[in-house]
């Protein structure tokens, strides 16, 4: 599969549309839908660029976990809208401006660097990863794991209802 400009861009603007769906909805449970597409938009990027393991982490940790974990604890604090005044205030007037200039700024940085992915220092093997997570980084693989646990805990403990 070659690398088609036209599929990046596609996925690029419907992962975009996904992401400002995750802060503009009001319904909490869509904002969680959308950010679950975003993420798949992200995994279906990483498959445009021949990384297939990145692209399986990604769906299986953020896709699977994370989105799963935000979506209990929606229906566990039984908050199904965000106030209107949440998202929107008078900081969110200077947010615009102040996102177009890093956005600028970041891609004439990545314009100027002339990145080449071609090289294999810059994309390694799926073996090559593997090796490192599941053999050199396997504690802090772990411990991740035993971070993420613990936050569904304390989202499950903080929504419970307390009984007299």
């Amino acid at each position: 599969m070659d690398f088609s400009p036209i599929a990046f861009y596609t996925i690029s603007v419907i992962t975009l549309a996904c992401a400002v769906g995750v802060v503009m909805f009001r319904e909490l449970i869509y904002s969680a839908l959308s950010m679950v597409a975003c993420f798949m938009g992200v995994a279906a990027i990483y498959i445009l660029l021949h990384a297939e393991l990145v692209a399986a982490a990604q769906v299986l940790i953020y896709v699977g976990a994370i989105s799963i974990l935000v979506i209990f604890a929606i229906m566990l604090t039984r908050h199904p809208k965000g106030d209107f005044w949440l998202f929107f205030h008078r900081q969110s007037v200077w947010a615009l401006p102040v996102i177009v200039i890093i956005a600028t700024l970041l891609i004439a940085l990545v314009a100027a660097a002339g990145f080449n992915s071609v090289d294999l220092g810059q994309n390694p093997s799926d073996e090559a990863i593997a090796e490192l997570l599941f053999n050199d980084y396997a504690f802090p693989f772990e411990l991740v794991s035993l971070v993420l646990l613990v936050a569904m805990v304390g989202a499950i403990l903080l929504a419970r209802k307390e009984r007299r």
